[in-house]
Formats: C-alpha cells, sequence, structure tokens
C-alpha cells in the first residue's frame, strides 16, 4: 500500500524510471526524514496501549502491548518542503499510520452533526437573507439556490456573500455547487462593472464554524481588490513569475506533473492532486487555465472531491477557496484548495503556533487521500 512514508523510496525509484520528473521533483520539493525517539515509563504503558493501539470493528485492540509501545518509541517523520511556494509540512508516522474512521463511527457522526445543523435553523438570519442581512449598493444577484448580499462586517471594500437556499451547507447537489460559483463570479464582474479598479477576485467558503463561518448556514464569501491581489495570491505569483524567468516552464504545471509521476493525481482531465505540502489536512488542488464558473468539468471536480470527503471519508467541516487572476489576465491560472478541518465535535483547535509560525503538522496520509478520491470517482 502507498504511503507518504515510502516518499524518498519513490523518488529515488523516479531517478531510474522517469529522469524528467525526477529533476523536476529536486528542483522544486526538499524531503527528508528522520526518526524521533523517546521512552515510555512502564506507569504509562497500559494507557498508552489503550490509547494508540489499533481496534478492530468492535473496539477491541488487536495490536499486543509491546507491538504499541515498539511503535511509539520510535517514530519517523517525512518533512517535505516546496522552495518556490514556501509551503512545509511534516508527517509522522505515527500519525500518518492510524487507522480512518470506520463506518459505524462515521455514521454516527454524521447523524450528531446533522442534529446540530438542525438545531441551527432557529432564528437563523440567513434562511431570511433578503429581510435580515444588507445588500450591495449595485442590488443583489440571484442565483437558482442562492443570493448574495453585503457583508455586514467587511473584509474589505468590496466584501460580499452568497447565501445558499438551503440551510445544511453540507447537502448540496452538484447542481446547486455550480450556482453556487457561477453566482459568486457574476459578483465580481458586477463589482467590476461598477468600480473598474477592482480586478482581483478571491472566492472562499468555509463551512461550519470549526472552518471560520459565522453562521452555521450555507454560505461562501466573495472578495474583489485593487492595485495588488491578496497575500497569499501575491506571494504565488511573484514565485510564478520567478520561476518561469528562471526556468523557462510553468510552475504550476511542473509541481502537478511531479504529484502526478509520484501516483497522487486525480485520473480525470483536470489537474488535481492531493497535495505534498498540506496547509492541514487532506488539503486538495485543482489547478485550471478555464474559468471554475464556465468550466463543466472544473465544477464537477469540485463536487466529487467535495461529496468524497464529506460522504466518503467523514469531513464535515472544510475551507475551500478559488484563488483567480485579475480580469483580462492569462497570467496565472486557477487555483482551488480544499482542506478539512477537523470535527466540529473536537474543541482543541487544528491550527496552532506551528502552523501559524512553523511548518504544517499532518496527520492524514496524501495516499489515503488520492486513493479514495480516485475510487469515489469512479464509483
Amino acid at each position: 500500500m502507498s504511503s507518504i512514508l515510502d516518499l524518498e523510496e519513490r523518488a529515488n525509484r523516479l531517478k531510474k524510471e522517469d529522469e524528467d520528473s525526477f529533476r523536476l521533483f529536486n528542483n522544486i520539493f526538499h524531503v527528508s526524514s528522520a526518526a524521533g525517539n523517546l521512552k515510555i515509563p512502564p506507569s504509562f504503558k497500559e494507557k498508552v496501549h489503550t490509547y494508540f493501539g489499533n481496534k478492530d470493528e468492535s473496539g477491541k485492540i488487536i495490536e499486543s502491548k509491546n507491538e504499541v509501545i515498539e511503535r511509539i518509541q520510535t517514530q519517523e517523520v517525512i518533512k517535505t518542503y516546496n522552495k518556490w511556494t514556501g509551503e512545509g509540512s511534516l508527517f509522522n508516522s505515527l500519525r500518518a499510520s492510524r487507522p480512518g474512521m470506520k463506518p459505524q463511527e462515521r455514521s454516527q457522526e454524521q447523524e450528531k452533526v446533522q442534529e446540530y445543523i438542525e438545531k441551527s435553523r432557529e432564528n437563523c438570519d440567513f434562511c431570511q437573507a433578503e429581510k435580515y442581512t444588507p445588500e450591495d449598493v449595485f442590488g443583489r444577484i440571484h442565483g437558482k439556490y442562492c443570493i448574495t448580499g453585503a457583508n455586514i462586517a467587511k473584509y474589505d471594500a468590496w466584501s460580499s456573500m452568497v447565501f445558499f437556499k438551503k440551510h445544511n451547507p453540507l447537502d448540496f447537489t452538484q447542481e446547486e455547487l455550480s450556482d453556487y460559483i457561477e453566482t459568486g463570479f457574476e459578483w465580481f464582474k458586477k463589482v467590476n462593472n461598477h468600480d473598474k479598479q477592482f480586478t482581483s477576485p478571491l472566492f472562499i467558503w468555509n463551512c461550519l464554524p470549526k472552518a471560520g463561518a459565522s453562521q452555521v448556514h450555507g454560505h461562501a464569501q466573495v472578495l474583489i481588490t485593487k492595485n495588488v491581489h491578496y497575500a497569499k495570491t501575491q506571494f504565488l505569483r511573484k514565485n510564478f513569475r520567478s520561476y518561469m524567468q528562471l526556468t523557462g516552464r510553468n510552475l504550476f504545471k511542473d509541481i502537478y506533473n511531479v504529484h502526478n509521476a509520484l501516483g497522487l493525481a486525480l485520473n480525470k482531465d483536470v489537474t488535481g492532486f492531493a497535495s505534498l505540502t498540506p496547509l492541514k489536512e487532506k488539503e486538495f488542488i485543482i489547478i485550471s487555465k478555464n474559468n471554475p464558473s464556465t468550466s463543466a468539468d472544473v465544477k464537477e471536480a469540485i463536487y466529487r472531491v467535495l461529496r468524497c470527503y464529506i460522504d466518503q471519508l467523514g469531513v464535515n467541516s472544510f475551507n475551500l477557496a478559488i484563488s483567480c487572476p485579475s480580469f483580462g489576465e492569462t497570467f496565472l491560472p486557477y487555483i482551488i484548495r480544499i482542506v478539512d478541518r477537523g470535527s466540529i465535535f473536537k474543541p482543541t483547535s487544528d491550527i496552532g503556533a506551528m502552523e501559524l509560525y512553523g511548518s504544517s503538522v499532518i496527520s492524514d496520509d496524501p495516499y489515503n487521500i488520492i486513493k479514495a478520491v480516485n475510487a469515489f470517482n469512479h464509483g
């Protein structure tokens, strides 16, 4: 079974089988591994066995105490770093080898999530967006399954929202998701027509409060700025240009090709992959020269990844972002990023000082993610 823990070995195989991909890999990524060792005192061994022992469907631990202790006392850590985007992650063998959520556990979690969402309907302003949210100076844009409104506490001068007609943010069809995206991009055009200075759009969806949403009701954020893009998109633009000037090549195409060579790419025409340097858990990236609001293939790929995450992997809170080129620009592609933010019932945050100022610490193995997404796409 493929694993991120075998990344160095996979890269070395590329050297023999695909020299071009191996060269790209080394030009873009730095990968290293190291063993972290510790000692478990006898007084703590029983608890460690209980905490970390792999369990069967009934919840019975199927590893001996010695097997668990040995696994804990020597932990391999894989460190990945993208030299051009500045993104990096730490994969701990202990975390990456943990079993996924069992079907019964996933079903129980989903039931609890649905109860939580249903309870939030009471006094929900977004359920009556036209009555209880402000509108932009040019009015609202009405989609088939959504409607826009101004953000009452703006991120930026032009900062608005796409309110879904359905309260439940996890309940959406491909047609509904497509409408959310299309309506958001219509808003970008409307703002640009209103003020030509604003040319650099960003579409984001924070699903549920664990991912930063202010309310449970399904809604996305749309923003557009002037002069320079938002900071992270501007940083990517700078590095994309530098890479092009130095190598004569397309950075994002090369990043995709490396992931494809390593078995981490989507088995479809769309250029999507499970990231080697995820910002957080299960990060999936789709790169497209085509506008997502007009590309059926891109919208379908986004939909299939999200539905796989929700229906197959038990994700209930996520962030989605679509970074866009400026109006009239063909320099940058559209970059769609999706990341899991963890269970809404876990009180601990998934982001700490390491994610803010160090490297992302990751539990999920990208090879498990791409396997699930590709299997779901063919299901």
